[in-house]
């Protein structure tokens, strides 16, 4: 009758733990390395788990009661080691000893020695990770340590050995299975939020490889182009294409200096005014180009080769159609905690401006790759009309 009654207790204990692993406390206690904060946190939940342990006991005389508080510090140390255990078996230990009895002292002691067992087991069997079949076999050991202690400082013998033929063998089987369910779930929340990391880190790194590809396609475009304006000038005027075979040089000679995504501003400009040019040569007074640049924010971070193929695009499908050429504007300012970018020209603009992105490998390019930076809501935004087009986005300003 016993058992039942305290299978019943442990129950309520689970159920209680269960309800706190669906809130946000899970995550301090899925980790495999533990800060100040999770300890805290752990010592406070385990801590309160012990006492309810204690209020959930079952009287068995007027001074001693039938319990699951070892339950709590056992996990506890398990999770935390020995010093989480310690700590947490010394504040439900002193809680015990508080409400009496000829059991108080070695109950008190007892529930600390349990806490420490809990957590030798931990790093001895460290390589098995979270384990509930170890925690289970540690809880039995505690709490057969707990009947020693309990035979040791009870100055009545008898008593004590009377009232452990009542409370043993159910408290060290009830209590067992209580750990090792309590620690099942832990690992069941670890488990799920492992699979969940590392999905993001696997979106993570598809992110890169895509990012990676994109650049590597943008890259060849802008040679591919600047090759053919540099072939025609190589029949009618070669120290014009001498000029252009330094600026493509410098163009290339600054890409390589770039490691990983991401430059400055001001090195994002210098490649775009080789580029430019490079494309003045090709429209000698048919293209004129204006930087409106906050020079404040040239420091400022700026993803590579993001311009480039936005000012192409004004130069191919607003100025070169236009007979009289015109003017493109290349504005960068500061928005709070944003940098706007706008390239505008008056060429002749866009029939679509939605398919111009999904149809055009540069700006489809860009704006792939502008989601895949910084989110989408910092895609691109084109506005065209037969009077010439705008595109602008955003970056953000850290």
């Amino acid at each position: 009758m016993l058992m039942i009654n305290m299978l019943e207790r442990m129950s309520l204990i689970i159920i209680f733990t269960y309800i706190i692993l669906q809130t946000n406390i899970m995550k301090y206690l899925v980790k495999d390395e533990y800060n100040k904060k999770d300890k805290i946190i752990m010592i406070v939940l385990f801590s309160t788990l012990s006492i309810l342990g204690t209020y959930f006991g079952i009287y068995i005389t007027d001074q001693s009661i039938a319990n699951n508080r070892p339950i709590g510090a056992i996990v506890a140390g398990y999770l935390g080691g020995p010093v989480i255990g310690l700590i947490v078996g010394g504040i439900s230990g002193v809680h015990r000893y508080t409400l009496g009895g000829f059991t108080a002292l070695a109950c008190a002691l007892s529930t600390v020695a349990e806490g420490i067992i809990g957590g030798y087991f931990r790093i001895l069997f460290k390589k098995r990770g979270l384990n509930p079949i170890i925690a289970g076999l540690a809880a039995v050991v505690a709490e057969i340590t707990q009947m020693i202690i309990i035979l040791i400082f009870t100055k009545d013998i008898n008593a004590a050995i009377d009232l452990e033929k009542t409370i043993a063998l159910s408290m060290i089987s009830i209590n067992s299975i209580g750990v090792f369910l309590i620690v099942m779930v832990i690992g069941s929340s670890k488990r799920l939020v492992d699979g969940q990391v590392n999905l993001v880190k696997l979106k993570e790194e598809n992110k890169i490889a895509e990012l990676k590809a994109l650049k590597a396609q943008i890259e060849p475009h802008f040679l591919f182009n600047s090759l053919n304006v540099i072939g025609a000038y190589c029949r009618t005027d070669g120290e014009k294409a001498k000029d252009l075979i330094l600026n493509l040089s410098n163009y290339f000679r600054a890409t390589l200096e770039i490691e990983g995504d991401f430059s400055t501003l001001e090195k994002e400009l210098t490649l775009i005014k080789a580029y430019v040019a490079i494309e003045q040569a090709r429209f000698s007074d048919r293209l004129q180009v204006e930087f409106l640049i906050d020079d404040n924010l040239l420091g400022v971070k700026f993803p590579i080769l993001i311009l480039q193929p936005i000012v192409e695009n004004s130069i191919k499908h607003g100025i070169l159609k236009k007979i009289d050429g015109g003017i493109v504007t290349i504005s960068v300012r500061d928005n709070e905690d944003e940098v706007h970018v706008e390239i505008s020209d008056n060429g002749v603009g866009f029939e679509n401006a939605d398919e111009s992105i999904s149809t055009g490998i540069g700006l489809k390019n860009v704006n792939n790759r502008l989601k895949l930076l910084y989110g989408e809501r910092y895609a691109l935004n084109i506005v065209s009309s037969n009077s010439g087009s705008s595109v602008s986005f955003c970056v953000k300003n850290n």
